[in-house]
Order: structure tokens, then sequence, then C-alpha cells
């Protein structure tokens, strides 16, 4: 018998939960529902002031802040808050920082996340639906050459990919910028010129009815970069990401810290929190309690285990076992929340669902159709010591 239909599993192969394998476990956020509703909270009030989401997930390894990000990506596209009047249109990216890495390094991983196909489609539908279009870029491009840049998006072949480059802040030569007939390249300088030409393309989505937001992973990378001119350049970046005037390009940042005060200084300096707001910044820590571990495994197991398959199960054979706490005998669910909650820093959501996984692979292995206390006592001093 397989694996899934051992354990009355619903239409999956195990007890991971992992939105990067399979899209469908964003929609799970176990066991945390004060965390939950905060979130919400601020991402429904985010889009009334400053009108587009600005918030930063922060937690140790293992405490949630991926499952966070997917699920609050989750929410805006299937959930929407009713204070958000647009179509969301979310980009989702694990961001790669290196030690040199400078403002450039993440403009360009945010643009080609988001796509120059989708770009190009939003300046065509401009182009379609707009009785003056070159006057409408220019309304939204502070600078002339960001507008020059976007309408030639239009375009196709060598000119539109030249201005993509333009926009991503690839370097050109002297001969591309005269032909695409912009003065300079974007970012020669500033990190400002680069965050202007993003907020001139989440103006263009709006004017096509969608709301632009990056949900940005593993920002704890930052940390990496120690230069003083290339970390104030990416400071920079994010500070005018930051600021009030942005108000059409939303970002939402997980980032691997213990504590606020370890997490990278390049987005914690006063400057861009105190933009930000400090309610904004949203600790996903350990669970605290057993109580708490106790939830978050229920609520795991309800939306895991086919619940009518494992009832019958538990009918025909009598088995001694609580149908909420399937397939885990009542006494082995308690020495496993026991085990999770004996060290509080361990009590994190990946430690919990390794060791239920784990668990129901040894039983599986041993061929028992319950996890009894032998199995979590073999297997959960190795996940929680």
């Amino acid at each position: 018998m397989e694996f899934r239909e051992w354990f009355c599993l619903r239409g999956r192969n195990n007890f991971t939960i992992d939105p990067k394998i399979n899209p469908e476990d964003a929609r799970f956020y176990f066991g945390r529902e004060e965390i939950r509703h905060r979130v919400i909270s601020q991402l429904r009030r985010s889009f009334i002031a400053p009108g587009t989401t600005k918030i930063m997930i922060w937690g140790p390894y293992g405490s949630g802040k991926t499952q966070t990000l997917y699920y609050l990506d989750w929410v805006l596209k299937n959930e929407p808050p009713s204070s958000l009047s647009l179509r969301p249109h979310t980009v989702h990216l694990d961001v790669e920082v290196r030690s040199g890495s400078e403002a450039r390094a993440i403009h360009v991983q945010l643009l080609e996340a988001l796509g120059k196909d989708t770009v190009s489609e939003w300046v065509r539908a401009l182009f379609k639906t707009t009785a003056d279009f070159r006057e409408a870029l220019s309304a939204m491009a502070s600078d002339p050459n960001a507008a020059v840049a976007l309408e030639n998006l239009r375009a196709q072949g060598d000119i539109a990919l030249t201005a993509w480059r333009w926009l991503t802040a690839q370097g050109l030569t002297s001969k591309e910028l005269e032909n695409l007939g912009v003065t300079r390249s974007l970012g020669q300088d500033v990190s400002g010129d680069m965050v202007a030409s993003l907020n001139a393309i989440g103006q263009l989505a709006e004017a096509n009815g969608e709301k632009l937001i990056f949900l940005l992973d593993e920002l704890e990378g930052l940390q990496n970069v120690r230069s003083g001119d290339t970390a104030e350049s990416i400071h920079e970046y994010f500070r005018r990401l930051a600021n009030t005037d942005n108000r059409f390009v939303g970002f939402i940042v997980g980032f691997m810290a213990s504590t606020l005060s370890e997490g990278p200084r390049i987005l914690t300096r006063e400057d861009i929190s105190s933009r930000i707001g400090m309610t904004n910044y949203v600790e996903i820590g350990h669970l605290p309690a057993v109580t708490d571990v106790k939830e978050f495994i229920k609520e795991l197991l309800e939306h895991l285990v086919d619940t009518a398959k494992a009832e019958e199960r538990i009918r025909a054979g009598s088995l001694p076992i609580s149908v909420e706490t399937y397939p885990f005998l009542d006494s082995a669910f308690q020495i496993l929340a026991d085990y999770a909650s004996q060290d509080p820093y361990r009590a994190l959501p990946r430690n919990i669902i390794n060791a239920i996984n784990e668990c129901a692979i040894q039983a599986w292995d041993e061929d028992k159709r319950l996890i009894d206390e032998g199995v979590v006592n073999d297997v959960a001093p190795l996940i929680f010591s």
C-alpha cells in the first residue's frame, strides 16, 4: 500500500508543507491565528494609507516566514482585501545577494522576475486606450529617459530589447543610448533613478487596472553586503521604495533574524523603519506554549488527512485513536507536543512538520498503521534536541 493510502492523506504523498513545490500549499496557515489576523490587518490597512503595501516579515530560520509570504500572495489573489480596488499583480522571488552586490543587482532581479512581456503588454494596452500616449507616459515617468524607454517597449526586435536593458539598469554603449534616444544609462550614479523607473512601471500597471506588489524572500542575504558604497546604494534603493511618494509599487519582504536588531541593517535603519512604521515589521516567531503546538499539529492534520477515510478506518478497526490527532495515538501526540515545547526556540513550524513527517515514515517502515509512543521517542529527540 502506498504511503498516502496508509495514512489516509488527502491527495498528497507525505505530510510536508512546501508552497515552492506544491503551489496549493500556499493557502495553509496553521495554528497562529493572532499572527494571521495581524498580517491580514496590516495588508488591508496598507491599501488605504499609504496606498500600497509595505511590510517586513522577520523571524528565525524555520519560523514560517516563507509560508507567510506565500500565504499573503494567496490571499491577495484569492481573497483580496476590500480596500484593494485593483487586481493584484504579485511577483514572488528569492533575492540573491552577494558581498559585492549593489542596488542595480536588486533592481535587475525585480524587473526580470516581473518580466519584459508583462511590461510591454501594459505599454501596448495604454497606447490602445489613451488619447495622448506620450503625455500619459511622461506623467508617469519623472525622468524623460524612462518615458522613452517605456515607449520603445511597444516595438519588436532589438530596440525593445535595448529599452528593456535600459529599464533593468544594464549599462548600454554610447551607440545603444543614441539608438534608443536616451541621454544616459539608468542607475549610472544614484539608486533613486532606478526606483523612479520602477515607480513609473507601477503607475503603468495601475493604468491597466493592476496593483504591482513584490514579495521578496531571503533578504537576510543583505548581511553579506559590507562595503560602504554598495551597502548604501541598496539602502537608498529600499529607502526610496519606503517613501510616502511611492504609492504604486508594493513590497512584502522576508528576512531571517532572531531579534530585529540582528536583521539586515540596510532594512532596519530608522530612516526606513520610520517610513514604513514599526507596526509593519511583523515577527514570525516560535510557538510559545504546548497548547499552541497542539493547535498547530491538529490544524495541519485536519487539512492533510482525509478525515472521512480516517473515521472509517478507526470504526472498522476499533482503533484507540481520535480522528483529530490521526494517525497519532493520543499518548504519542502528547509526547510529540511535549518534545516540541521543551525548548521554546525549537518550537518552530519547520521542525514540527519535519517531526510529523519523519514519525510517519518510520511508522510506515515498521509496518505500523498508527504512530505510537515508541516511534515518537525514536524520532523527536533527533529533531528537537
